[in-house]
């Protein structure tokens, strides 16, 4: 099997050899298509990553989220170790230009998810996917950490990848602690994962 180290390094030159515009396009589908799940209709708080160059673009789930008055976070790089989720508008003053020069929110203390907040839908960005649940990241592991945390506090929650329908592989090597997928989502499908 492919290590986690290997597939990074073959999925980046994978994706970046893509055309810009198609993450914009299959993002916008896929956004359509998560949209219309149960699953996304059953929470009122989402979580949704800000894509990099080389991620599915979800500035239309944004928008989604937005007019259909969703509580909306997004992420916000603390440390080499930590990540935190901020309540953001679509207002521009509640962002700021993040240190892997993509938007974050503005980071303002009353913004800080909590897990009073309730339980929530988090979109997980990823490198590759597979249809048992599996993922794998940057390698940084601020996804897994902020799970952790999540899991305890809200059970309830749930995690969807939306991705590049050729970020989906056969299988993507795992650890104990990387934390299952409960759907993936394309501009071509959503699949939902029973485990």
């Amino acid at each position: 099997m492919t290590t986690k180290k290997e597939l990074r390094k073959i999925m980046k030159q994978k994706l970046g050899a893509l055309p810009k515009n198609q993450f914009i396009i299959e993002g916008a589908a896929a956004a359509r298509r998560l949209a219309e799940t149960s699953l996304w209709k059953r929470y009122d708080c989402v979580l949704i990553y800000l894509s990099m160059p080389d991620e599915l673009d979800t500035s239309t789930l944004l928008d989604i989220a937005f007019n259909e008055n969703k509580k909306v976070y997004s992420p916000k790089v603390e440390s080499e170790t930590s990540m935190q989720f901020f309540r953001v508008s679509n207002d521009s003053s509640s962002w700021v230009r993040g240190p892997f020069d993509i938007r974050e929110p503005a980071g303002r203390e009353a913004d800080l998810f909590k897990s009073e907040d309730g339980d929530a839908l988090v979109i997980s960005p990823g490198l590759a996917f597979d249809r048992q649940g599996n993922r794998i990241g940057r390698g940084k592991g601020y996804y897994d950490r902020f799970y952790e945390k999540l899991f305890k506090e809200n059970p309830g929650s749930a995690i969807c990848a939306l991705c590049m329908t050729c970020a989906i592989i056969d299988e993507v090597p795992v650890e104990t602690f990387d934390h299952k997928l409960n759907a993936l989502c394309t501009q071509d499908e959503f699949i939902e994962i029973n485990y």
